[in-house]
């Protein structure tokens, strides 16, 4: 069942997204007169279309994404068989310029599927783990990690990292992320003291990313009226640090503990406005096993539609500019492959957000949309930025190319995109659990 949900939220996921580009590079065509013989959704055999102008509109037996079939590409194989209209609506006739949109249209279109989706999303409002947009407060700090080497300790505020501000604690984990094993400045507040440290990282044994072994504090977002917790003190925005001595790195960590009390009291050490304490707090049985009463400080996310859109602009520019920088780190090998996905990654993160709802599904497409739409900028032949190079280049020295010299430049693009999809499967099999440990 979780492959055949995984598995079907994978079509959808890369379904949407190719049609969706591949929409793009059609409304431009069409736009400009050009003429298109075929815009397909999926591959394969021809189910069922119609009929628009000079285009057949198709639906296709294999519904991973789909394509658009242009007269005058290098593939065309249709313009002896269309009726004599003139070279005009030939897509190589055309403008280096309407070319250049019509290249460039796939992956604008990714990257407005991004923003409409994100919007939408937004609109109709969504939680989200409070952790993330909390300030950098460390609450735990792991045994013999960098981060205790260096004299890091819970309560700790990260101000700084490599010189640059970091408001909330996703800043802080990208900023790490992206710096294995690498001396990292860090600038943090310690009481009413500001001070300077260094911290060696270390990387993830499974992804290669960085990693220096803290945690956010898990802060309480629900205190029950009558419950052991509220009983003993315990407020909303409090964060467990730990629990008998366990420290609590995610609030999943705190059900296993309580559940295995067998009625005594549990003693927490709590955390509440830069000042730590303890409490002892003794679980409940109503039937349904030992509770303190507490749940999960979550922040909703809902704006009307003007502030909507300004935010899913902004997000979508923070990542764009994210997603250069880690392709960048990629390209110079200060991160490892591994923390790339592939199909399989992408297949197994799709039937866990259509397991959790809809808007984690839908939040997923926004994310790998535009991905997908920033790669695809990329000047390495046959992506659409390779495409875009050669125009550019072509542009520059007021002449095309001659056949044999696209024909090198598209085979030469071809082996070293082959590569990377080789790289990227690599790295999606490395991380199953029945080849992982075979490979490096």
């Amino acid at each position: 069942m979780d492959f055949l949900t995984s598995a079907g939220a994978f079509v959808v996921v890369l379904g949407v997204m190719i049609f969706v580009h591949e929409l793009g590079h059609f409304i431009a065509a069409k736009g400009f007169g050009m003429r298109v013989f075929t815009f397909s959704f999926g591959f394969g055999r021809r189910l069922l279309g119609f009929r628009w102008g000079d285009t057949d509109c198709r639906l296709s037996a294999i519904p991973l994404g789909g394509y658009v079939k242009l007269e005058g590409e290098a593939d065309d194989r249709l313009s002896e068989s269309a009726p004599a209209q003139g070279d005009e609506r030939d897509f190589t006739r055309r403008p280096r310029w309407q070319r250049f949109v019509v290249y460039l249209a796939g992956p604008f279109m990714n990257g407005v599927l991004t923003v409409a989706l994100l919007s939408t999303l937004y609109m109709v409002g969504f939680q989200v783990d409070g952790s993330l947009y909390d300030r950098p407060i460390i609450g735990t700090v792991d045994p013999g990690s960098p981060a205790e080497a260096a004299g890091l300790r819970p309560g700790d505020e990260i101000l700084a990292i490599g010189g640059r501000p970091q408001r909330t604690w996703e800043d802080a984990q990208y900023a790490v992320f992206v710096r294995p094993e690498a001396s990292i400045a860090l600038s943090i507040r310690r009481g009413h003291e500001r001070l300077e440290l260094i911290v060696r990282s270390g990387s993830t044994s499974k992804d290669k990313v960085g990693t220096i072994g803290v945690h956010p504090l898990v802060r309480v977002g629900d205190v029950l009226v009558g419950r052991p917790a509220r009983q003993a003190g315990l407020r909303v925005d409090d964060a467990i640090l730990a629990i008998d001595g366990a420290p609590i790195r995610t609030f999943s960590d705190i059900l296993p503990i309580v559940s295995a009390c067998e009625g005594r009291a549990l003693r927490l050490r709590v955390y509440r406005d830069g000042a730590v304490s303890e409490l002892d707090v003794t679980p409940r049985d109503d039937g349904d096993g030992p509770k303190i009463g507490v749940g999960p400080k979550m922040v909703t996310k809902k704006f009307g539609p003007l502030a909507a859109v300004r935010e899913a602009l902004g997000w979508t520019w923070d990542m764009t500019l994210q997603t250069f920088d880690v392709v960048g780190r990629l390209v110079t090998g200060r991160i490892s492959p591994k923390t790339m996905m592939g199909p399989l990654g992408i297949a197994k993160a799709s039937g866990t957000a259509a397991s959790r709802g809809l808007g984690p599904l839908i939040y997923l497409v926004a994310v790998i949309s535009l991905q997908l739409g920033i790669l695809n900028l990329f000047p390495l032949p046959p992506l659409d930025g390779g495409h875009l190079a050669i125009l550019l280049s072509e542009g520059v020295i007021r002449r095309d190319f001659s056949l044999t010299v696209k024909a090198w430049i598209m085979n030469t693009g071809a082996v070293v995109l082959l590569l990377l999809i080789g790289l990227v499967v690599y790295s999606d099999l490395s991380k199953t659990s029945l080849l992982g440990k075979y490979l490096p």
